[in-house]
């Protein structure tokens, strides 16, 4: 398909970058261009250029903070929006004696949402602490530790339909969460919701700074990579274990290397491609598979030879 009527009307009537390098936009510092990128800084900006794209049949990826993210060498095709800018005032509201509401847009980041609520003393988000990206992006893959998700502290969503391109609200109990996602196919979440608890500030700072010494202890947090880059297969089996005993920390294709620090991670030692990256994983695989029948599943959100994520 010629994408490039549809292509050329938004240029003109947007402001957008045209052949963006999407390693500029993911914390793995790896992926191609995109045809045309846009930083929407409301809703209204937001809504006006995803119907200019629906109606040019030009094919839209959306993207947070790009930290669980790996885009192709050859790039995406089409629009991609990132909702970095999509942000506004963090509130909060007392909701009983010791319930706080906590509201913040998608696009904020999550450290953002992490610092207020350690300046007002709110407990609740302290196993979030250090993990990247934005809140929407936390919210879309049930960002968490092995034994807790984001997903309980949610009370409310605004979500965009991306076929109608409506607004509507889900309250907790309309959401359905699993490992690492959230059952929302074809939906941008705008507004989060989270209920919190009032506590000690000083415990509360103490637990957040405990939380990112752990893991710049334990998880290669200077580099650039895309967090944990598999599932694990059970909670009782740890990803990072397998290949650790599968051989593999250590292992290396091109730039992509498996983490000394953490087996789980891949990360980009300078000039990675993703072919690198996903030769590595194959490699890792396999090797996985054959020593114990698991085959191990990415948690990270993949684009290839141009396609589209829902990340």
């Amino acid at each position: 398909m010629n994408l490039q009527p549809g292509i050329q009307k938004i240029k003109k009537a947007f402001q957008v970058s045209a052949d963006v390098p999407m390693k500029q936009y993911t914390r793995f510092k790896v992926g191609g261009p995109a045809d045309l990128l846009a930083l929407p800084e409301n809703r209204q900006e937001l809504l006006a250029i995803l119907a200019a794209a629906k109606n040019a049949s030009v094919p839209v990826t959306v993207v947070g903070g790009g930290s669980n993210l790996l885009v192709s060498d050859q790039g995406i095709r089409g629009l991609v929006v990132v909702t970095t800018h999509l942000t506004s005032e963090i509130r909060s509201e007392k909701e009983t004696d010791n319930s706080i509401l906590v509201c913040a847009d998608a696009g904020e980041r999550l450290s953002a949402v992490c610092r207020y609520t350690v300046t007002h003393g709110l407990t609740g988000l302290e196993f979030c602490a250090g993990i990247p990206g934005t809140i929407g992006g936390a919210v879309m893959m049930n960002a968490g530790t092995a034994s807790q998700g984001i997903c309980k502290k949610i009370q409310y969503l605004d979500i965009l339909d991306l076929d109608t391109l409506t607004v509507k609200i889900l309250k907790k109990q309309d959401l359905v969460f699993t490992y690492r996602r959230v059952e929302l196919d074809n939906h941008l979440i705008l507004r989060i919701g989270l209920a919190l608890t009032a506590g000690d500030p000083k415990i509360v700072q103490q637990r957040f700074a405990a939380n990112v010494k752990h893991k710049q202890t334990t998880q290669p947090m200077h580099l650039p990579s895309a967090g944990c880059f598999f599932k694990n297969p059970d909670p009782k089996s740890s990803a990072g274990k397998l290949i650790q005993d599968a051989g593999f920390k250590g292992a290396f294709c091109g730039d992509a290397r498996v983490s000394d620090l953490h087996a789980n991670y891949i990360v980009n030692c300078g000039s990675a491609t993703c072919q690198d990256i996903l030769a590595l994983k194959t490699r890792i695989q396999k090797a996985v598979f054959d020593r114990y029948g698991i085959m191990l599943e990415t948690e990270v959100k993949i684009t290839e030879n141009g396609g589209k994520t829902d990340e």
